[in-house]
C-alpha cells in the first residue's frame, strides 16, 4: 500500500507531513539589507544559502517569484522591507535556531523581529512553522493568517497554511487556500504539488491530482520522484476506466 508523497524542500528547516509520511524539510529565510527574501519551493540539492550573485532582486512593492541564477535551482519569494542591522541579525539567529531544532528560542527571536517589523510577512510565516514544530497549531494558524492579512494569497503562507489545514482534516479549506494562491501566483509550482497531494490522498480526485502534478513536473523537471507519481497515477486512472 502506498503511503503518500514526500521529498526534501527548501522552506525553513521544518518537519511536516505529505500524505502519511513525515519528511524532514529544509527552509531558509534570508534578510538582506534593503529587502527580505523568503526562500521556498522545491530545490534539488539546495542545502545552503545561494551566493549573493544568484539572488534575484525585488522589482516592486508586490511579492515576486523568481528562480535563482547562476546554476542554482529553486524559487525565491521576494518582498521589500526596510531593515536595520539588529533586526536582520535577530532574524538570522532565529533561522539558525530553527536549523538546530531549538524551536522555543526561534519563537522568542521571531516574536521580537515581528515587533520591529510588523508589516513583513516572512517572520510571521517562519513563526507559524516554529509553532507547528512544538504542536501549537492554533498559534501557527494565527501567524499564517497574519501573513495573509499583510499580503493576501501570499504563496508561501498559503502553501504552509494549506498543509496545516490538511493535517487538521480541513480538506476543503486547504483546497480553497491553494486555489486562491494559484489564481494570483500560478508560477509558484509547490502549490501545484501540494494541491495534487490533497486531491490524490484526501479528496479522491485522481484526474485533478494528475493535472497538478503534470503542471508542477513540466516546470520542475529535475524532480524525478513526481515523474514516478505521474506514471503511477496514469496507470491507476486507466484501471478505473
Amino acid at each position: 500500500m502506498r503511503i503518500g508523497r514526500g521529498r526534501k524542500c527548501t522552506m525553513i528547516d521544518i518537519y511536516y507531513s505529505r500524505g502519511r509520511s513525515r519528511i524532514r524539510c529544509q527552509a531558509l529565510a534570508v534578510l538582506a539589507a534593503a529587502s527580505l527574501a523568503l526562500l521556498s519551493g522545491c530545490a534539488a540539492g539546495l542545502a545552503t544559502k545561494p551566493p549573493s550573485n544568484a539572488l534575484p532582486q525585488p522589482v516592486d512593492q508586490e511579492p515576486s517569484i523568481a528562480r535563482f541564477e547562476n546554476g542554482w535551482e529553486g524559487f525565491m519569494i521576494i518582498e521589500r522591507a526596510q531593515l536595520d542591522d539588529a533586526s536582520r541579525s535577530e532574524f538570522d539567529r532565529a533561522v539558525a535556531m530553527f536549523h538546530e531544532e531549538a524551536y522555543e528560542q526561534a519563537i522568542h527571536l521571531l516574536e521580537n523581529v515581528i515587533k520591529q517589523l510588523p508589516g513583513v510577512t516572512a517572520p510571521h510565516i517562519n513563526l507559524g512553522m516554529a509553532y507547528q514544530q512544538i504542536g501549537n497549531l492554533e498559534q501557527a494558524e494565527n501567524q499564517f493568517k497574519a501573513a495573509l492579512e499583510l499580503v493576501p494569497d501570499h504563496p508561501v503562507a498559503c502553501n504552509q497554511y494549506g498543509m496545516l489545514l490538511r493535517k487538521a482534516g480541513r480538506f476543503d479549506e486547504a483546497r480553497k487556500i491553494y486555489e486562491q494562491a494559484l489564481a494570483r501566483f500560478p508560477d509558484y509550482y509547490p502549490l501545484h504539488r501540494n494541491l495534487g497531494i490533497l486531491y490524490e490522498f484526501y479528496l479522491n480526485d485522481l484526474p485533478a491530482a494528475l493535472g497538478h502534478y503534470e503542471i508542477y513536473s513540466q516546470a520542475m523537471q529535475e524532480d524525478d520522484k513526481v515523474k514516478l507519481w505521474i506514471a503511477d497515477l496514469r496507470a491507476r486512472i486507466v484501471e478505473t476506466e
